[in-house]
């Protein structure tokens, strides 16, 4: 069982003494200067952690911050909520789990009241003019449309159940469309190598390796290596091989150690970001020490430096785009030097990966 992790959300401090947090039993999502809150609804106000068990070592959490301007004071505070990795199902899902999934969880989602498609049609309006959620004006209409019809949707079922064991023939073997075996890149457990070229997929969502597939093969995502092998893979291959991946415990490299300054200036950015350039906190998205908000947002933590750098500068120059728009404004904010200590701070955080605990070397 996943433990519960433990989230810093940057909320109005007159909003929160006033106690005007909006809920009404609707998608509630939180938007601050500093950037998103992460999955899942606010249902009781924040209370101090309780101790963990004695056999459990307590979670490390982000310091607290405040951010001031405008007229406005943020002040972060810590929430613990459970992990999900589950997705919504049905046909016209993608839109949903794309866009709603940052902030909420599937079950927070399919509990919502029996409500028309005028009063889903405000909602989901309030939640990107007011509360400004990243997703694009083109998907409200199908996100509407699903959350009207949850009960039909609901009663279709989730349809075939991927199998990983198949996925782990692929990996090994190919297919005999043509598409090479997976570990010749990225190794039979996902692992890849030390140079960095290719991303490390171990424990990586399912949901989001599925969908980083499709794109290739849909060239959403170009990619010259990329795109050919998943255009030689059905939607069955793709569930398949992302379920295998996603299953996969796998131990880290044992990296040489990057520099010390550059590994804390990086930490710096991704636990607090910059109020003045306002940049916001990895955290927000990626989850503590980036441990990844699944399953629409991937881990960080032990990824390596290399692709870390190298994806964050395809977003700054508008090659990358079949992530929400904001990684591509943060992107352009950040200098070579900066890229580079983000990308160096998390390749160094291991234990916070969505993995066991792994030994620090």
């Amino acid at each position: 069982m996943k433990n519960n992790r433990t989230k810093s959300i940057a909320i109005a401090a007159d909003a929160i003494a006033s106690g005007t947090t909006a809920a009404v039993g609707v998608l509630l999502a939180i938007a601050t200067q500093a950037g998103w809150a992460g999955q899942s609804a606010l249902a009781a106000p924040p209370t101090s952690a309780q101790p963990a068990p004695a056999a459990e070592a307590p979670p490390v959490t982000p310091a607290p911050s405040v951010v001031v301007g405008g007229g406005v004071t943020l002040h972060s505070v810590n929430l613990s909520f459970p992990n999900s990795d589950r997705t919504l199902p049905g046909a016209g899902a993608e839109a949903i789990n794309n866009d709603c999934l940052i902030c909420h969880s599937a079950a927070m989602v399919l509990d919502q009241a029996n409500l028309s498609r005028a009063e889903w049609q405000n909602i989901v309006d309030q939640m990107r003019n007011d509360f400004k959620a990243p997703f694009a004006a083109g998907d409200t209409p199908a996100i509407v449309d699903y959350l009207a019809n949850l009960k039909k949707v609901m009663s279709q079922g989730a349809g075939r159940q991927p199998d990983a064991k198949h996925g782990a023939v692929i990996v090994a073997q190919g297919t005999a469309a043509g598409a090479p075996p997976c570990a010749q890149c990225h190794a039979f457990n996902g692992v890849s190598d030390s140079s960095g070229a290719f991303p490390r997929l171990a424990g990586q969502s399912a949901y989001y390796l599925a969908g980083q597939l499709r794109d290739f093969a849909s060239d959403v995502r170009a990619s010259a290596i990329m795109s050919p092998i998943a255009k030689a893979l059905s939607p069955d291959d793709v569930a398949d091989v992302a379920a295998y991946f996603a299953g996969v415990n796998a131990p880290f490299l044992p990296l040489k150690a990057p520099d010390a300054a550059l590994v804390k200036r990086g930490g710096e950015l991704a636990k607090v970001g910059s109020a003045e350039r306002r940049i916001p906190t990895c955290d927000n998205c990626h989850g503590p020490g980036g441990a990844g908000e699944p399953p629409v947002i991937p881990y960080l933590a032990g990824q390596y430096a290399h692709y870390v750098a190298f994806t964050l500068q395809m977003w700054q120059q508008g090659f990358r785009k079949n992530s929400p728009d904001a990684m591509r404004v943060i992107a352009k904010k950040l200098d070579d030097q900066e890229i580079a200590a983000v990308a160096a701070y998390y390749q160094q955080v291991r234990s916070s990966t969505p993995m066991a605990a792994q030994p620090q070397e």
